[in-house]
């Protein structure tokens, strides 16, 4: 399941996933991000993954042509995990990412929500 909350006045959304994500609850997500986005410029997030069981085929079609077409509108991502093969996938994406991608554990979650903020 994944969730998410918007924090208006930053611009930081907070998505958080413990278990599978389905396209429904990535397409409820797209309509927040693209508000913040053209409220603040950027979309700074915070995505804590407590498990992680995977992504119904849709959602990761979705995440990929998403994320695609707005990877210069994404600024600062906090990946809170203690998943550890999140966190070796996000070391080895982070050069790659033109945004700023930071690792969190999990027990740093506020440390994660303050660096998201700037």
């Amino acid at each position: 399941m994944m969730t998410f909350e918007t924090d208006d006045e930053t611009g930081v959304m907070e998505f958080v996933v413990d278990g599978g994500v389905t396209r429904a609850e990535y397409d409820a997500a797209i309509p927040a991000m693209e508000a913040v986005i053209a409220k603040h410029g950027k979309l700074n997030g915070v995505a804590m993954v407590r498990s992680f069981s995977g992504m119904e085929m849709g959602a990761w079609w979705r995440d990929i042509g998403w994320g695609v077409g707005h990877l210069s509108k994404i600024g600062r991502v906090a990946l809170v995990t203690d998943v550890s093969w999140l966190e070796m996938a996000s070391k080895v994406a982070a050069p790659f990412y033109p945004g700023e991608l930071k690792l969190f554990p999990l027990a740093e979650v506020e440390a994660a929500r303050a660096w998201a903020r700037g």
